[in-house]
């Protein structure tokens, strides 16, 4: 049986310049202690240590006693409620964690909007953070509230917003079954780290029950194809606008295409290059999950050496950072200029930069006869299926160089 008593410490560490210490709650389980915080201060001779009474000296005294053990009430009926069969094989700091969270105010109501907006900014990467700030906007804004009882997420409110999403979003436009898909995951997993945080499954403390999720049809995204046809890549290569912005983004494409689809925020962070080749490591591999990515090294192709010796003046690529201060506002403005060029040449499609990783490997595989597997190896692709034969198997870079350059073929006139 866990006791709990009022005591103080006297270390250096815990004295006020004052000379009073924080009358903490003692909690005394399995042979082990920890402590509770209390909001008041005493001076340490004015509290018997052996009985944990307060000195009748102390201001107040019989307000301070009562406080006192109104706290201990709380944290004896919180061990209490969390019953005997629970306790009685947890160590003391885990009995102390689960008492504070029984006590907490959001107990009752845990708010998922302010957990949500704490695991967002907590977030290591920031395209994980937009992902799930995008997902908890959508929600916010289909239920209209700024807090929400994570208890009020049901299987049926889920599924009504699906329904409803798409036949009309926060534009009035119905959204795509991609973008339905895309937020319903990001709330699942936002709801996923709640139970996380509030259960504790080794003592069957479950204070958020049950997978509403189990019970949801989130639609299937499929991938839409964003390949082009070498014409329109060179189309695109040969296109010449007054506009320096275009100009730019029609480089930046092309660029990303001669590198086999490079994505663009590697493009931006290139440092350097060595002997005639670019050498990095996908920045989105660069997690726990993919943590064994194999670093690509690209041949430069005479066609990328033009480009590249254009937008280096100085240093590696100092156009770049010299004019954009962040990956984003290049980003905008590439696409932007795509775009321009897309009307200029009457193009059916809206073309971005990830068209040209998609183009690559489409051209590579139907029009230059590249097995797929080499694919998959050229875009740096992680594959768990080879993963103990990538173990043995040395790294041989001329099968990108002679995949790519059968590609860049397709483009000789």
């Amino acid at each position: 049986m866990a006791t709990f008593k009022p005591v103080v410490l006297t270390g250096n560490i815990h004295l006020k310049q004052d000379g009073t210490t924080n009358i903490k709650i003692r909690l005394y389980h399995n042979r082990e202690s920890q402590y509770f915080s209390t909001n008041h201060y005493i001076n340490p001779e004015m509290l018997d240590k052996a009985s944990g009474i307060i000195s009748p000296l102390v201001d107040n005294c019989e307000l301070l006693t009562y406080d006192i053990n109104e706290t201990i009430q709380k944290l004896r009926g919180a061990y209490l409620k969390l019953g005997n069969a629970r306790t009685q094989y947890m160590t003391c700091a885990d009995l102390k964690k689960e008492i504070e969270k029984s006590l907490a105010p959001e107990n009752e109501f845990i708010d998922f909007v302010a957990f949500s907006q704490k695991i967002i900014k907590e977030a290591k990467r920031s395209k994980t953070a937009e992902w799930y700030d995008r997902s908890l906007s959508a929600l916010c804004w289909y239920t209209k509230r700024s807090k929400l009882d994570i208890k009020s997420i049901t299987s049926g409110m889920l599924n009504s917003m699906i329904r409803d999403l798409s036949v009309k979003g926060e534009s009035g436009e119905p959204l795509e079954p991609g973008t339905i898909s895309n937020y319903m995951r990001g709330i699942r997993a936002l709801y996923n780290k709640a139970k996380l945080a509030y259960n504790n499954e080794d003592y069957d403390i479950i204070r958020i029950p049950g997978d509403p999720f189990k019970k949801v049809s989130i639609p299937v995204y499929r991938r839409k194809r964003k390949s082009i046809t070498p014409d329109v890549i060179i189309k695109i290569r040969d296109y010449q606008s007054d506009k320096c912005r275009t100009n730019m983004a029609r480089d930046v494409f092309m660029m990303m295409f001669y590198m086999m689809g490079i994505n663009i925020n590697d493009l931006f962070h290139l440092s350097c290059e060595r002997k005639g080749r670019l050498e990095y490591e996908r920045s989105k591999t660069t997690t726990e999950k993919h943590y064994e990515q194999i670093p690509l090294s690209i041949k430069i192709e005479p066609e990328l050496r033009v480009l590249l010796n254009k937008y280096s003046e100085g240093y590696f690529l100092s156009y770049f950072h010299t004019n954009y201060c962040n990956l984003n506002n290049f980003m905008r403005a590439v696409n932007k200029g795509l775009k321009d060029i897309c009307e200029n040449l009457d193009l059916e499609v809206n073309i971005t930069t990830n068209w040209a990783r998609h183009s690559w490997a489409s051209l590579a595989r139907n029009k230059a006869g590249v097995p797929k597997a080499d694919i998959d190896f050229c875009l740096g692709h992680v594959n768990n299926d080879y993963k103990m034969a990538d173990i043995y198997i040395d790294i041989d870079y001329s099968i990108c160089d002679h995949a790519n350059r059968a590609v860049l073929n397709l483009l000789l006139k």
